[in-house]
């Protein structure tokens, strides 16, 4: 029995185009089905989906980094069929006094992804994209939160540079669709 479900196994893996598939075009072939994106309210591809809220962007050529989406909710608190919005949580980490220098960002929790945060601003909701490496300890002078820039002095581990920022109500505006 176990000679003929390696063997199965085998006619599958090497059966196929290469590809995995959910779906097959029929006998013989196979059909790539279409990858899950995320479309802004003027018709563009914003993203590729990794899952229900994590989204990964092309912020630049060879850099590639995830931001989030949240549903959009009426005045009743239900969430709206098939559109989302920005979702803004994060913190950013500075070692200058007032929030203009010297970014940095907490490590991430997700293998493989680069540390990113997203804060609301009065311009958009920006996307802090960290850089690929080993976190490290900075003295931290100010921290800038959704309501603004607050002054502290901490010495904080765990941090990554910020290499480059992205304006996703600009860059994307919502509301924003999975299709």
């Amino acid at each position: 029995m176990k000679m003929l479900i390696v063997g199965v196994v085998v006619a599958i893996t090497v059966g196929g185009s290469g590809a995995a598939c959910a779906q097959s075009g029929g006998v013989g072939t196979a059909t790539l089905p279409m990858p899950v994106v995320l479309v802004d309210s003027a018709g563009k591809i914003a993203a590729r989906a990794l899952n229900d809220t994590m989204m990964l962007i092309t912020v630049q050529p060879g850099v590639v980094a995830p931001a989030f989406i949240h549903p959009i909710y009426d005045a009743d608190g239900r969430a709206a069929s098939g559109l989302a919005t920005w979702t803004s949580d994060g913190s950013v980490l500075f070692t200058s006094v007032d929030c203009t220098s010297g970014a940095h960002i907490f490590s991430s929790t997700h293998a493989g992804a680069r540390a990113t945060s997203q804060i609301e601003t009065p311009a958009g909701t920006i996307l802090f994209v960290g850089a690929i490496g080993t976190a490290t300890t900075k003295l931290v002078r100010s921290i800038l939160y959704g309501n603004g820039c607050s002054p502290v002095t901490v010495q904080q581990n765990g941090l990554i540079p910020v290499i480059t920022t992205v304006n996703l109500t600009t860059a994307y505006p919502p509301p924003l669709s999975l299709q």
